[in-house]
């Protein structure tokens, strides 16, 4: 079993909402991106790891399980379980899956088998379905356990500190050059 995670998730978009909230790391605030196109609504807390870069130039992403909606830019202490890997827009795009880590009726949740196979559904469902009506390619590709999810987590580490100053666009420019399995035209 692999060392427990245990990270501060930056919340951008409440449980139930479809208002596409997205940090700014230039300016630090969260804004409206958009609004989903269509009936779905994000079925989990969706926020990201301020340390951590993922290759599509964001912050990496994670979904926080817990019974409440929490507010944008509200810190959830978080516990992750696995991962959920994808490509959206031809661009490796991690969804790291946890759980809060200060409310006790989560404590016995260790692993994503810990929780409900449908629950699990709902989140690939929605992120196979939550562009479509944009006409943007998602992949989704398969669920990850705990190691893997940490393995993910300590490259984008890496890659903040490395390349967290680079505007978005140069770092992916950069990136499809120097890691172009991390990208699918």
């Amino acid at each position: 079993m692999a060392k427990e995670l245990k990270v501060d998730v930056t919340i951008e978009i409440p449980k139930n909402s479809n208002v596409k909230y997205e940090f700014d790391r230039k300016t630090g605030k969260i804004i409206v991106d958009r609004v989903l196109y269509g009936p779905n609504s994000y079925p989990q807390n969706y926020g990201f790891i301020s340390e951590a870069l993922d290759w599509d130039g964001d912050e990496l992403d994670v979904l926080v399980f817990a019974d409440h909606s929490f507010m944008p830019g509200t810190i959830v202490p978080t516990r992750i379980l696995g991962a959920l890997e994808m490509i959206d827009n031809g661009e490796t795009d991690t969804k790291l899956i946890g759980v809060i880590d200060c409310d006790p009726r989560w404590k016995h949740i260790d692993k994503l088998a810990d929780l409900s196979q449908h629950e699990l559904y709902i989140i690939k469902d929605f992120f196979e379905t939550y562009k479509r009506l944009q006409k943007k390619d998602v992949k989704v590709k398969e669920f990850h356990e705990q190691e893997w999810a940490v393995k993910e987590y300590n490259e984008c580490v890496e890659l903040m500190k490395k390349y967290g100053k680079l505007e978005k666009e140069e770092f992916i420019a950069k990136m499809k050059k120097e890691h172009p399995e991390k990208y699918q035209e």
